[in-house]
Order: C-alpha cells, then sequence, then structure tokens
C-alpha cells in the first residue's frame, strides 16, 4: 500500500479499535507533530493537516501491526 497526496480526498477513516492505543502513545504524539510541521512547510491548508495527519498516523500504526503479524507467522 503507498502513502501519496490522494489521502485527503479520500473518505474518514472510521475509528478502529486502535485509537485509544494512538492517544495515548508518545511516538503517535511526536509523529502527528512532525507531519504537522511537514504539512505547513510543504503548503499544506491548515483545514487539510489535522486530517493529513490523523491518516498518516493511522497509516503507520496499521503498516506497523501489518509487519508485527508478518514476523509472528514466520516465528
Amino acid at each position: 500500500m503507498s502513502f501519496d497526496a490522494a489521502v485527503l480526498t479520500e473518505p474518514q477513516i472510521a475509528e478502529d479499535a486502535f485509537s485509544e492505543a494512538l492517544a495515548s502513545d508518545p511516538a503517535a504524539s511526536i509523529l502527528k507533530h512532525a507531519v504537522k510541521i511537514w504539512a505547513r512547510d510543504h503548503g499544506f491548508a491548515e483545514d487539510d493537516v489535522s486530517s493529513l495527519t490523523d491518516r498518516v498516523v493511522t497509516f503507520t500504526y496499521s503498516a506497523l501491526l501489518d509487519c508485527k503479524r508478518k514476523v509472528q507467522a514466520v516465528a
């Protein structure tokens, strides 16, 4: 799965089971902050920054879970 500017035009991602885990995860907070800075530096509209940030964090977390499942399947 690739991640590009098209995520801004996709429908809003529904609340997932791991949304609470993201809220309390320090790494997710750091990633959100970094994405907000990057988006503002690259001219994203302020209304789109929050949506983009949430989508990047969700994408990252799901990619990590996919890798974790693959590692467990091999082990």
